[in-house]
């Protein structure tokens, strides 16, 4: 069956596979799956069925639509797909089985394995960790945080799932001919499995969908369309095809920056994040305080700090838990008693700054691994294992965290989970704090998976996950008021937007296998601000020694996509590479990192806050300039990156400016067409213009260290 227009050709066979999908010269069906495949489920008992395997498969078709009807053993499903300026399905099925539709992959493409490290100039766009662009598929599947991972109880963090550390719905592929979009608008924001995976001589893109009705449910219809659209171009076309439909379908109460009246006045004031530990100088070291306790031992380095860079500063702790550091739900007091931090909190506040804490997520920790700190009478004399996230047989375990402490994932459908964190976060309230990160290890804002068949939820994930986080949040934020924001770790996927307003980006995560592109920041920069986090793992993918200008490179990075800049110190003082980091021997550079903050963070103050603060990202003028070489282990070798960093950027009146930034030690030379423009004034980060540009190809210097802006005339 053949389904033509003037953008695309596409052709299904009798079994409704797609087994051709050209545009614009390109065949992106590279190998045939089946149309569809489900899994059912009763307890630990699953059984997982292609849409090939029907017994009976009925057609039903025009010129531009067709309806399949499959029957098999108990379950049916009727598929519709629209074949109009792009391709639009969705199914329904009747299930007269005595099982749970547990999933359903949909609307299943292999795309060529002609990624770019496989010698094509392919590569794939997905917005997890805040945007990947990956241009190797054996590196992705070597790589213990993106490699493929079926999605299974127990939680894991870095589960390619969505709404959680995948923020958006879409994936894509594109190469220098054409590319593919598939996405799906679902403005219920239920949950998804959407990640990418070699299949045979191809790379299979994964939409699964999990149902998450109740098992008596035996007529189901998917609530939203799959679609699948087409562009030319990089990934800011696919980028812009989704924000298309998120600006039509906003998540309810979402306002932007500009507008937003709850928002804080120092949300757009640009802090700098100054992030550091209470107690020990690792995550795995044994609890005790080290030389920044009492808690005003830090001022001398916060002070100095916010002198050096001009900024308002945030002083953002971690292991401040008078408990035992990251093993929640428990907290309170803080180190030292409530006291020492308030009184810190008014010094902080004296000298016009602000506090934050760093949390950990929804679990419970039965005790700790690295202090005394212990729960488990209260745990099992009040039978709290009935509150917990569990397997299909009942079976409760976690893989959140394990090594600080022994811990359960606890259920976000539990009205104990939900009291005891709004508990914990009032007494973080009486702290006097400005921000809290209540989410650590809850990717996205993300509740963890659970098939326990004693909760009021089905006995399978699903859209009651977001339903009841979204429930949580709201009790949260009307609990805590609008002085203090939130977040969680990794910026907040799409369905909790409107309720976790800053939040730490781990787009370093991305350079374990790929490269990180701003595409959160695109879709989402107007609505909502991240600062970069506290980096951790990052020492882990480059090495240092051999990349000195890798700290510098994420924090240009960070500042023109938008981000709020990060610093991690040590007990000393010193700006360390990441958190995590225990030998201090290598330290980056500290003055250059000064001075490009102090520079980043006037420009995002003056000149560019229209742009950095209240804009919107848009697709920029390609620049050229000399590369900078950064030694990656996995791959033994350097790889390159741009040394100077762009993005471009439309004001609320539609103006255009192109942000520029160097990390380097040296001068660096650029290049940029603007044939077609009216021409750009250059200026730098206190508003001065430097140099006025015509509407043609210009070459320029940029000092180091620094930023400039190309406003367009």
């Amino acid at each position: 069956m053949l389904f033509s227009n003037e953008k695309y050709t596409a052709e299904i066979d009798g079994l409704g596979a797609f087994v051709s999908l050209l545009s614009g010269g390109k065949q992106f069906v590279n190998a045939r799956l089946p149309l569809f495949a489900f899994r059912l489920r009763e307890k630990d008992e699953v059984s997982y069925t292609t849409s090939d395997e029907a017994q009976k498969v009925e057609i039903t078709k025009n010129d531009r639509a067709v309806s399949l009807r499959y029957d098999f053993l108990g379950i049916s499903f009727i598929v519709n797909v629209s074949f109009d300026s792009r391709i639009s399905a969705y199914f329904s099925f009747v299930n007269k089985t005595d099982k749970y539709v547990e999933w359903v992959d949909f609307l299943q493409i292999a795309v060529c394995s002609d990624l770019v490290k496989q010698g094509g100039s392919g590569k794939i766009v997905m917005d997890i960790n805040e945007g990947v662009l990956y241009d190797d598929i054996n590196l992705k599947e070597k790589d213990g945080i993106s490699k493929y991972k079926d999605i299974e109880y127990p939680s894991l963090g870095l589960h390619a799932l969505f709404p959680a550390v995948v923020e958006s719905q879409f994936i894509s592929y594109y190469d220098d001919t054409a590319g593919i979009y598939i996405a799906t608008e679902d403005n219920e924001r239920n949950l998804k499995g959407i990640d990418c995976r070699p299949f045979e001589n191809a790379i299979k893109l994964q939409f699964r969908l999990f149902i998450g009705e109740d098992k008596n449910t035996e007529n189901f219809t998917l609530p939203y369309n799959q679609v699948i659209d087409f562009f030319k171009g990089d990934w800011h076309c696919a980028a812009e095809l989704y924000r298309n439909w998120f600006y039509d379908n906003l998540p309810e109460g979402l306002v932007a920056v500009k507008d937003n009246e709850n928002l804080p006045e120092w949300y757009a004031d640009s802090p700098l994040i100054v992030a550091y530990p209470l107690q020990g100088v690792h995550d795995m070291d044994p609890s005790g305080p080290n030389k920044l306790f009492p808690y005003n031992n830090a001022l001398p380095f916060i002070d100095e700090i916010a002198s050096s860079t001009n900024s308002k500063v945030m002083a953002l702790l971690m292991h401040w838990e008078g408990t035992a550091p990251w093993a929640p739900p428990y907290v309170w007091p803080p180190l030292g008693g409530e006291k020492l931090l308030t009184d810190f909190s008014d010094e902080i506040h004296k000298r016009n700054h602000l506090l934050g804490l760093y949390c950990s997520g929804i679990s419970y920790s039965l005790h700790s691994n690295i202090n005394d700190f212990n729960m488990e009478s209260e745990y099992n004399e009040k039978g709290l294992s009935r509150h917990m996230c569990a397997s299909p047989t009942g079976e409760i375990v976690s893989n959140t965290c394990q090594q600080q402490r022994e811990s359960y994932d606890m259920c976000i459908s539990e009205d104990f989970t939900k009291d005891v964190l709004l508990k914990e976060a009032e007494k973080m309230k009486s702290g006097k704090v400005d921000y809290i990160q209540i989410l650590d290890q809850n990717h996205g804002g993300t509740p963890y998976l659970c098939y326990s068949d004693k909760h009021s939820h089905p006995a399978v994930p699903g859209k009651w996950m977001v339903e009841h986080m979204t429930d949580f949040l709201k009790k949260l934020k009307t609990s805590l008021g609008n002085d203090i924001l939130l977040g969680c770790e990794s910026a907040a996927a799409e369905a909790y937007i409107p309720y976790l307003n800053l939040s730490d980006n781990r787009f370093n995560l991305n350079y374990s296998a790929a490269k990180p592109i701003p595409i959160y920041a695109y879709i989402y920069h107007k609505y909502l601000h991240n600062f970069s986090g506290n980096s951790v793992c990052s020492t882990f993918f480059f090495d240092v020694d051999k990349s000195p200008n890798f700290h510098m490179l994420r924090l240009a990075y960070s500042f023109i996509i938008g981000d709020l800049l990060t610093v991690v110190i040590n007990e000393d003082g010193e700006i360390i590479w990441a958190w995590g980091q225990r030998d201090f021997s290598s330290l980056p550079d500290r003055a250059p990192i000064m001075e490009f903050i102090k520079n980043a963070t006037e420009m995002r103050r003056g000149v560019g806050k229209e742009f950095l603060v209240f804009g919107e990202m848009t697709a920029p003028k390609p620049l050229k300039s000399e590369e900078e070489n950064m030694f990656k282990f996995k791959t033994g070798d350097y790889e390159a990156y741009p040394a100077v960093l762009t993005s471009a950027w439309l004001n609320s009146k539609g103006e255009k400016a192109q942000i520029l930034a160097t990390y380097t030690s040296k001068e660096e030379t650029c290049e940029i067409d603007l044939s077609g423009t009216l021409g750009a004034d250059l200026i730098n980060s206190k508003g001065e213009i430097i140099k006025t540009f015509n509407g043609e190809k210009v070459q320029f210097e940029i000092p180091s260290n620094t930023c400039l802006m190309l406003k367009f005339k």
